[in-house]
């Protein structure tokens, strides 16, 4: 089909959005830092993934967990919508991905396949129990 057409018209969604969740949590965890800020800092040095439904920030650093040496793993910074989805669409794979929650200063460091079977267990739960 060729259209005349010159404007593109948006269709808004009816609800809030992944990245505007995100936006929130960020007023809600984070107050000394700026989502907006953040948000630059990840797409020059990280990985965003952003859909209606879903949005992440992630980014590689090392750790190194007592008496072994650093080791590159995932810091996701930021998750929103379905946790798989959000593991799969992360450029490749390590072994381990960590993360805080809240931002309570605590770091949980996974298995990126333990953490990923987890997050497909409790979403088919989650499914089943909606059905």
């Amino acid at each position: 089909m060729i259209t005349n057409e010159r404007i593109l018209r948006h269709i808004p969604l009816r609800k809030p959005t992944a990245l505007d969740i995100a936006e929130r949590c960020y007023e809600q965890w984070m107050g000394e830092v700026s989502f907006t800020q953040d948000l630059a800092n990840y797409l020059i040095d990280g990985v965003v993934i952003s859909r209606p439904d879903l949005f992440g920030m992630a980014r590689i650093v090392n750790i190194a967990p007592e008496g072994s040496k650093p080791e590159p793993v995932w810091f996701v910074r930021m998750a929103v919508g379905n946790l798989v989805e959000l593991l799969d669409a992360l450029p490749y794979r390590l072994p381990k991905i960590c993360f805080c929650r809240r931002n309570d200063g605590r770091m949980r460091v996974y298995s990126f396949e333990t953490l990923r079977r987890k997050a497909a267990y409790w979403r088919e739960r989650i499914w089943a129990a909606a059905a």
